[in-house]
């Protein structure tokens, strides 16, 4: 993907940004040079979505309005993906921590911009709640796994999401992403005709499958799957079942993906479509597609802190 230059310069970081900026020049320099760095690397994405040069100008604009940390994890509209040269001279999965800007370049949470070309997305058990991985096998076998494929970047959830213990707009950031994260393994098992399986995954792909053909909450329970936060279960299980409907209902993943965009925002409780003949309520639990009612878990819950 080539995006125009005058794209790429011409959006200038907002006159109201303070002086000098919050937190000191370092922390400002290294954050800026994070923005600039990932909307570069977005220039060579293998952008899969629709009105590319509009939604890149959009999300350019966005990133460069944001003038801090702070600011870009209380816009809940970017993931953390981590480089690949910093992944690979690992030997055990990095904490995230928001002074090694130099590890990381933002994706935008748009269909579009994540793809199998570029991005891997990296699931797995978590052996210890201090870390997941304290003798590094696993990232023996992740190293041993992705050496045999072409990417760029990288999520884990370690190290792309704030970890514990957290301040309110990490919180709050991380809460956004957990809801987000379904979104990406359901769409990428079930809209990919082909992706990289490992043995260590295998199981959960078919455990994917196996939620289209039975249903989510079955599932969860057959395998005994569970959250650190047990209030998150019912979340995670209602978003799941949302993904798995649209996947049913709405065949084009990019019409599937602006879908989700719209009814994942925290203030969004409903969403209609006559075009598409679909309603969705999620505080009712309920997706009507032209005469056929589905349910799922409500989702549209108060904030409870």
């Amino acid at each position: 993907m080539e995006i125009d230059k005058d794209i790429m310069n011409g959006i200038c970081l907002s006159s109201k940004d303070t002086y000098p900026p919050k937190g000191g020049f370092a922390a400002s320099a290294a954050f800026q040079s994070l923005v600039e760095r990932s909307i570069t690397a977005w220039n060579s994405l293998n952008y899969i979505g629709e009105d590319q040069t509009d939604i890149v100008r959009k999300h350019i604009g966005m990133l460069r309005s944001l003038s801090s940390m702070e600011t870009l994890l209380g816009n809940h509209q970017f993931w953390f993906f981590q480089l690949k040269e910093s992944f690979i001279r690992q030997k055990l999965l990095m904490k995230w921590d928001p002074v090694r800007l130099g590890e990381f370049i933002f994706l935008p949470i748009h269909y579009g911009f994540v793809n199998n070309q570029d991005c891997f997305f990296v699931s797995h058990y978590w052996h210890t709640r201090e870390h997941p991985d304290p003798e590094g096998h696993d990232m023996c076998l992740f190293l041993e796994d992705l050496a045999q494929v072409e990417w760029s970047y990288i999520w884990v959830d370690w190290t792309c999401m704030p970890q514990a213990p957290r301040s309110e707009v990490q919180r709050t950031y991380f809460k956004k992403m957990l809801q987000s994260i379904p979104m990406l393994v359901v769409d990428y098992v079930l809209n990919h005709a082909e992706y990289t399986v490992t043995d260590d995954i295998k199981p959960f792909i078919s455990h994917v499958v196996e939620m289209a053909k039975d249903g989510v909450r079955p599932v969860v329970s057959k395998y005994g799957y569970v959250c650190t936060n047990g209030g998150d279960l019912p979340l995670v299980i209602g978003w799941l079942e949302v993904l798995i409907i649209l996947a049913k209902v709405v065949p084009n993943a990019g019409t599937r993906q602006e879908i989700f965009n719209w009814i994942n925002r925290d203030y969004v409780g409903s969403y209609a479509n006559p075009v598409l003949g679909i309603e969705i309520d999620k505080a009712r639990g309920v997706i009507s597609c032209n005469g056929t009612t589905y349910e799922f878990t409500p989702v549209f819950l108060p904030t409870v802190d």
